[in-house]
């Protein structure tokens, strides 16, 4: 079967994690993304910075360009790089206002200028869209000509932010007692303008070869690297293979645009910031992210959401144990929340005001090893139970 590391890449990422072991952690070491002191030497407020990309989604734009579809298609690839930011920051508590700058490398043998183009018109329409809700401050960027290190295009973001300190949400106050409220990444939320697939923009290394055909691999072999070309495009279907129950093709659930829960969280926060302990933005690490934060606790999911149309195409269609489906992609719940009890009925209440699936799908109890994190997954389409320890 496909794995995420056999394809060259690595939801654990435990080489990093321990190559960073000694860094500085910051002002809130256990909190979602890094917490640095006040850039101003405020000793009120903290600083955030955070870089992430929309990574190999990028390949699935250029493929479909290449197959007959317009230039504009890169803008949803703006959009992701930069969801893939503010969402992590946002699950710390910021939400009032971010600085974004853009690191775009290409071959330009292969990426044209005018995909460049359009990715910063992407950028631009982004931003825009999430005026009402957040202040989003574009800073200019790097477009770089690597072609001698890039096979296609990689396009990263850069954010920042700072807000007060007492804001922060701390995701290591997690602990035995809370419930998890989880949260779907698919369907058409308040804020969408078309309906979303869920799919984000992470583990796209194992879902475009699990799911695309040997075609791809003989067509476009730019796009992944020749020492794992006995795995590439070892799936079943083409871009324009329709999902069921959905009005879309696989092409155009594979670029649906990375869902941002600004709006959401912005709201829970100014009414329920009391009862929110974690908030865990699973995007790499699939709906094993919160196994990173808190401390000799056991997040229980017994109780997921439906993956949706999409995820379930994925599930029933791929040579990928569950396991590694579970752990890499967020399968239709791409945010967790660990709360009180007492809040989740009203954050639950909060997402169906924006048309937003959720429920609660577990909670946190003690960890049954000293020193260790665990994940417990029920798969909703097997009943088996899936486990993790970190």
């Amino acid at each position: 079967m496909l794995t995420y590391k056999g394809l060259g890449s690595d939801a654990d990422k435990d080489a990093v994690h321990a190559a960073t072991k000694s860094l500085n952690k910051g002002l809130f070491p256990g909190a979602f993304c890094f917490v640095a002191p006040d850039i101003a030497g405020d000793p009120n407020y903290c600083y955030l910075k955070h870089t992430d990309g929309a990574g190999s989604k990028a390949n699935i734009a250029y493929i479909a360009e290449k197959e007959g579809a317009d230039s504009s298609i890169w803008n949803g690839i703006a959009h992701d790089s930069l969801v893939m930011n503010i969402d992590d920051m946002v699950s710390v508590g910021a939400t009032e206002a971010f600085q974004l700058t853009n690191c775009i490398d290409r071959n330009p043998l292969i990426i044209s200028d005018e995909a460049i183009a359009q990715i910063i018109i992407g950028y631009k329409e982004s931003i825009q869209k999430l005026s009402s809700y957040v202040n989003i401050y574009m800073c200019g960027g790097e477009t770089a000509d690597t072609g001698n290190n890039v096979r296609t295009i990689v396009v990263n973001s850069d954010a920042s932010a700072r807000m007060k300190k007492i804001d922060i949400v701390d995701a290591s106050t997690t602990s035995a007692g809370d419930v998890l409220v989880g949260v779907a990444s698919y369907g058409q939320s308040t804020y969408e303008d078309r309906y979303n697939s869920g799919v984000s923009s992470n583990g796209f290394t194992l879902l475009a070869h699990a799911m695309l055909n040997s075609s791809y691999k003989e067509k476009y072999p730019e796009t992944f690297d020749e020492k794992i070309a006995d795995s590439a495009y070892s799936g079943n279907f083409d871009m324009q293979t329709p999902i069921p129950n959905t009005s879309m093709s696989l092409g155009e659930a594979l670029l649906s645009p990375t869902r941002t829960y600004l709006p959401l969280i912005k709201e829970i926060l100014r009414a329920d910031r009391d009862q929110v302990k974690g908030i865990f933005n699973c995007t790499g690490g699939g709906l094993t992210k919160p196994i990173r934060f808190g401390k000799d606790v056991k997040y229980v999911i017994d109780n997921l959401l439906n993956p949706g149309a999409f995820f379930r195409f994925v599930y029933e269609n791929v040579n990928v144990a569950p396991r590694e489906l579970f752990k890499t992609f967020n399968m239709g719940c791409r945010l967790i929340i660990s709360c009180s009890r007492q809040g989740a009925e009203d954050i639950i209440k909060k997402a169906h005001d924006f048309e937003i699936e959720a429920q609660i799908i577990g909670y946190v109890e003690n960890s049954s090893k000293t020193g260790v994190n665990q994940v417990e997954i029920t798969d909703p389409l097997s009943g088996e139970i899936l486990k993790y320890e970190k």
